[in-house]
């Protein structure tokens, strides 16, 4: 039984992770319906730029976190307006190449400018266990993780359904033509979107760097996997990709423990499968059903 409550403990924060990826992926294809096959890449970003302001130029961690933040924004901003905004003007499936062509190059360019080693980031508060019995622990950067997701949670809730702005945002996922009708600036609120997920995924990169090794090839894998997450609770439905992201983390403890760890990867898939299966659209995503 203990050894059940230890990977239900580490489950929720591995899964709090895939959640805030999960949703940084959701806010995107939900308001937009573009799909941003780069976003693990995104991260890695905000997780370099975290190390390098925390850990090499000594900064303090908020104001590196702050900073991380303002610049991986830039870049996706820019990579919106000079390369995503022309070509889905053409074609969307032709975006959804320029995404995963702009994974690479990002990937590639991150090399030049950060080198291709591991880094290691120090733990925020230590990285001694926590006793909470005799044999279960849970390390404190797992706590600040939870603690991190469940911020991010109600901040944008409350964000979508309270303001203005995120109002517009939900007009545009439902109709966008009928949205600028009403006066919503389209252009503006995909500038938004954009910088919202941004945000997300670097805060991720941030507060998840001592639970990995930093490079520039950490985001691919566990961009994926938070891809799985939001396609598996309904891709587009911000609270699918919670309960998404939370039942790939608990599979991929318990297996891991269970089973073998050396499948962790491939229970993702095995999954994604399984309820793809089962319900096409997700967990809690909707049929569409086309008139002809």
């Amino acid at each position: 039984m203990n050894i059940f409550l230890q990977c239900v403990i580490n489950g929720v924060a591995l899964g709090a992770v895939y959640t805030i990826m999960a949703l940084s992926y959701t806010i995107l294809f939900g308001t937009l319906r573009i799909a941003n096959f780069a976003q693990g890449d995104i991260y890695m970003i905000g997780m370099l730029l975290g190390f390098t302001f925390y850990v090499t130029a000594s900064m303090n961690f908020f104001v590196g976190l702050i900073l991380a933040i303002i610049i991986t924004v830039l870049v996706l901003l820019i990579i919106d307006r000079l390369i995503y905004r022309p070509i889905l003007r053409t074609s969307s499936m032709y975006l959804f190449i320029a995404t995963i062509g702009m994974a690479t190059f990002l990937r590639n360019a991150s090399q030049l400018v950060f080198g291709s080693e591991s880094y290691s980031f120090p733990h925020l508060l230590g990285s001694k266990p926590l006793q909470i019995t005799e044999e279960i622990s849970i390390v404190p950067q797992n706590l600040i993780i939870i603690g991190v997701c469940i911020v991010l949670v109600i901040v944008l809730f409350l964000f979508m359904r309270k303001t203005k702005t995120g109002l517009a945002m939900s007009a545009v996922s439902m109709n966008p033509f009928a949205a600028a009708l009403m006066g919503v600036n389209y252009s503006k609120i995909t500038t938004i979107t954009y910088a919202i997920s941004a945000a997300m995924a670097s805060i991720a990169g941030v507060f998840t760097a001592p639970m990995y090794n930093v490079n520039t090839t950490v985001g691919a894998s566990l961009g994926l996997k938070a891809l799985i997450a939001a396609v598996m609770g309904g891709f587009g439905n911000s609270v699918g990709a919670i309960v998404g992201g939370m039942i790939l983390g608990l599979v991929e403890a318990l297996g891991s423990t269970y089973i073998s760890s050396a499948y962790k990867d491939a229970f993702a898939f095995i999954l994604l499968l399984i309820i793809l299966f089962l319900r096409p659209q997700g967990i809690l995503g909707r049929k569409r059903i086309t008139k002809v």
